[in-house]
């Protein structure tokens, strides 16, 4: 009895990591879409640009190259605006939906505009990304804009979190103890294959243009004075050892450090994740039927089949 037990709690964690993966991978690719030719490709075009090349990747993110001859700036934030746009429209939209499947759709919309408003904060803080060119024109004003961006990234993962976890939580036989445990395996187990597969496939490509455009502003221009300093002292006939490069490097970047405004968002959004998990509303017991399992692997090989598709035709 206890073997039987037992394996039918592992079959329900290990349909609930499956589920959980394929909208994680889902969300992530339309999202994807959404934000690089809807947003910044749509943006360009209607600024009367032209986009000259797009780089999507399989698991990862991506970056499109336009021409323009003016609102740069309105074309860096249109992914962000866009993806932001989406996701409250899943929210709003589906808030009468209490099925397992409506509040994972609702919950993705929250984790649209979680990554937007991420996104928006430290790239506007740390200057990387769609927030460069922000960063840059606002200097010490960027607070203006990462700040509230921040709280919209908090609120977003306690709405999120106590919208679905109880919901997820409920597809797990067992106790509460018993269903905690297998919630976190599930969600941990496929956040680590999402991450690595996103982290794999940029180690993979090296791709210069993706790893310059999400290089933080203190770095790049640390690594120019660097460069400026090390053709100067060569210059002079003084060409510096590595142990001088490697000294004048550490003090470069202790001028350009910053308050670590990602790590400390980070951690908030952990601790309101878990607020919310903590806040979840009891949901009735309902195991996840081989229907829903279907259709969102349906929806997630589709959406990774599709981005596989559009990135063959810019290459």
């Amino acid at each position: 009895m206890h073997e039987e037990v037992s394996r039918s709690w592992w079959i329900a964690v290990s349909r609930l990591t499956v589920l959980v993966t394929c909208a994680g991978l889902a969300t992530s690719r339309i999202g994807l879409l959404a934000h690089e030719l809807v947003g910044h490709g749509g943006a360009a075009v209607a600024m009367g640009g032209t986009v000259t090349d797009v780089q999507l990747f399989w698991f990862a993110g991506g970056w499109l190259r336009f021409e323009a001859t003016g609102g740069e700036l309105l074309i860096a934030l249109g992914g962000i605006v866009v993806e932001s746009i989406v996701g409250l429209a899943l929210w709003i939209g589906l808030a009468r939906r209490t099925s397992l499947g409506g509040r994972i759709a609702r919950a993705i919309g929250a984790a649209l505009v979680l990554h937007a408003t991420w996104y928006l904060a430290t790239g506007t803080w740390h200057g990387f990304g769609d927030g460069a060119k922000l960063h840059r024109e606002l200097g010490d004003a960027k607070w203006v804009v990462a700040i509230p961006a921040a709280l919209v990234t908090v609120a977003a993962g306690y709405a999120a979190a106590r919208w679905v976890l109880g919901a997820l939580a409920a597809t797990v036989p067992g106790g509460r103890r018993r269903q905690i445990a297998g919630t976190a395996i599930a969600l941990v187990v496929a956040g680590g294959l999402q991450l690595a597969a996103a982290l794999g496939e940029v180690q993979l490509r090296r791709d210069t243009t993706y790893a310059q455009a999400m290089r933080r502003e203190p770095d790049r221009l640390a690594a120019r004075e660097l460069a400026q300093w090390t053709e100067q002292q060569t210059r002079a006939g003084e060409a510096p050892t590595e142990q001088a490069r490697a000294e004048m490097q550490r003090n470069l970047a202790q001028r350009h450090a910053q308050f670590p405004f990602a790590i400390v968002l980070a951690v908030l959004t952990i601790l309101a994740v878990g607020a919310g998990a903590v806040r979840t509303r009891a949901v009735p017991a309902a195991a996840i039927t081989t229907g829903l399992l279907a259709r969102c692997a349906v929806i997630c090989g589709g959406s990774i089949a599709l981005v596989i598709a559009i990135d063959a035709v810019f290459h």
